[in-house]
């Protein structure tokens, strides 16, 4: 067999194991070309060699990564999502501040010692001047994500008496950094001039209690030790998902290019690119091509079709998007669309409705009711099933939707079911939940207060009009069974509780999920933050719970 033959059949072997597992393919190529880059740099590692010793072909790994460069910056985003995910499991907003710092930082210097390829990298990336993590939105997302936590715990600390202020969780994080790292970056050195003791198993564990010593001494309070401080009983901190500020890091950054004063269209634009920009893959079981034009009182409507490839009439959700009244559509919710339809096997129907303040209430409402019917009559060609419609949507889409099912009740227009994901039930701002989430993130209350009035500029009516503030509305009876999704650490969380609590009082079956770890609109951070995902997969399997027994009884 000629040369080239047998370098053909090998490429033939790499592709048919890339396709059969391509994720295990490049985790692979991942962990080979990092001990490739550390052994010898980026400069002096060779993509022949990282192939090589790979369970694949270079051509696969042009195709992953597009270079060497494009590899190295790979390896590493893997490196720092490691430790990131690793202190992530430490949960410590549960400890007691002083605790939480000293586990932290023996973590770090643990972390360092036993992962020491990770410090070779940092040391390498250092040669290049940092160039290629500047190009990283994800390494820039997780490390924001390192200080937020230490923010977190030095704000306790300090709240409690015990640590000096004046500190920044930066200054924080570079102590602990820089002692983690020296302990690993010139062991070789030190040890030559000075000997291994401090190396050997006894030394490293009295380093690593000196330094959390060390760290603690320098930020708490004169007159202040650990060892004297008492545990005193902890108020229950926010605990918000890492993931979560993952996202804000690379949200802050690509809003960034927008200038004070940037008029609404622009804003809205901005608001589209971005979703378009972290968009996942939809999933290749659902069909996304299909747009139809709808009249309406309220004038044309767009709807946008997520539809799942099986046969057979389909139960369908009329899906209403987040943003405020005033941005949005289904393209920037197209994530949590396609999954629903995906997970649930059904037809998702998302409108493009009038945005305020250019059309207020109740032009989206009119519109939504409109789309409602079309679907109704239309349902053979649409190929779903008129008996199984419900009604769903996020945030200012989630008001919209709780305002439809109640409008459809009193029409007698069957509807099986309402998805309201951190919904907006009233503008009541003086609640415990936006006093304790006054800062959101990703929702503040003064956003509410500027939604409401681009949507209802009429004060009297923004908080007694049923079809704007479905809470105040004279009865909640007779509505279709409700899951209202709620985010714990979002300004709005006790409208949607207290709009949960007046559907049980009416009889309405309600299921709750308290979003633990969340954020209103954690929908958006889909890309970022699987623990969103966890809480989209519990929706879908509800609603195909309620769909199936839709059917049954049919």
């Amino acid at each position: 067999m000629a040369k080239g033959e047998i370098r053909d059949e090998a490429d033939v072997t790499a592709r048919r194991s890339w396709k059969q597992d391509p994720e295990a393919v490049r985790e692979n190529i991942l962990q080979t070309a990092r001990a490739v880059f550390v052994a010898h740099g980026l400069s002096g590692a060779k993509m022949d060699e990282i192939a090589a010793r790979t369970r694949t072909s270079k051509r696969m790994i042009y195709y992953y990564f597009g270079d060497k460069e494009g590899l190295y910056r790979a390896v590493l985003e893997d490196a720092y999502a490691r430790m990131r995910r690793a202190e992530d499991d430490l949960e410590l907003e549960s400890l007691h501040p002083v605790e939480a710092l000293r586990q932290l930082t023996e973590f770090t210097f643990d972390h360092h010692s036993r992962e020491r390829d990770f410090v070779r990298l940092v040391m390498v990336e250092n040669i290049h001047q940092g160039r290629h993590m500047s190009k990283s939105e994800m390494i820039a997302g997780q490390n924001s994500s390192a200080i937020r936590l230490l923010e977190e715990i030095y704000r306790r600390g300090c709240d409690e008496g015990l640590f000096r202020s004046g500190l920044t969780a930066l200054e924080l994080h570079w102590h602990i950094s820089a002692l983690a790292i020296f302990n690993v970056s010139n062991r070789a050195t030190f040890s030559n001039i000075f000997g291994t003791e401090l190396f050997e198993p006894k030394g490293q564990d009295m380093l690593r209690r000196h330094t959390g010593d060390m760290v603690l001494r320098f930020v708490m309070k004169p007159g202040l030790s650990p060892e004297d401080v008492e545990q005193r009983p902890q108020t229950k901190p926010r605990k918000i998902d890492p993931g979560i500020y993952r996202f804000i890091e690379v949200l802050e950054a690509q809003q960034a290019s927008l200038p004070a004063g940037t008029t609404l269209e622009a804003r809205r634009v901005l608001y589209n690119s971005i979703a378009r920009n972290l968009r996942l893959p939809t999933p290749p079981n659902i069909e996304t091509d299909t747009e139809h034009w709808i009249d309406s009182d309220g004038g044309p409507v767009r709807v946008r079709i997520f539809r799942h490839m099986s046969s057979g009439p389909q139960p369908a959700l009329i899906y209403l998007h987040g943003g405020g009244f005033w941005r949005g559509s289904p393209e920037s919710h197209w994530d949590t669309t396609a999954r629903l339809a995906s997970w649930t096997r059904q037809t998702v129907i998302s409108v493009d409705y009038a945005l305020a303040p250019e059309h207020p209430c109740p032009t989206a409402l009119e519109q939504t009711l409109s789309v409602i019917a079309w679907a109704r009559e239309q349902a053979d060609t649409l190929g779903i099933d008129a008996n199984r419609i419900a009604i769903g949507g996020d945030g200012a889409g989630g008001n919209l939707a709780a305002v439809t099912a109640m409008t459809c009740r009193d029409r007698n227009i069957p509807l099986c079911a309402q998805l309201l994901i951190y919904p907006i039930c009233d503008f009541d701002l003086t609640r415990t939940s936006c006093r304790q989430n006054a800062e959101g993130p990703l929702l503040r209350p003064d956003d509410v207060a500027d939604m409401g009035a681009r949507y209802c500029p009429d004060k009297k009516r923004l908080i007694s009009d049923p079809m704007i503030t479905p809470l105040s509305a004279p009865t909640h009876a007779d509505l279709p069974p409700a899951f209202i999704a709620l985010a714990a650490n979002d300004p709005m969380h006790d409208s949607g509780a207290a709009y949960a609590s007046a559907l049980k009082k009416a009889g309405v079956a309600v299921s709750i999920d308290e979003g633990e770890g969340l954020a209103h609109d954690y929908l958006r951070t889909l890309s970022h933050c699987p623990l969103a995902e966890d809480r989209l997969r519990i929706m879908s399997d509800w609603l195909h719970e309620v769909f199936r027994f839709a059917g049954d009884g049919a």
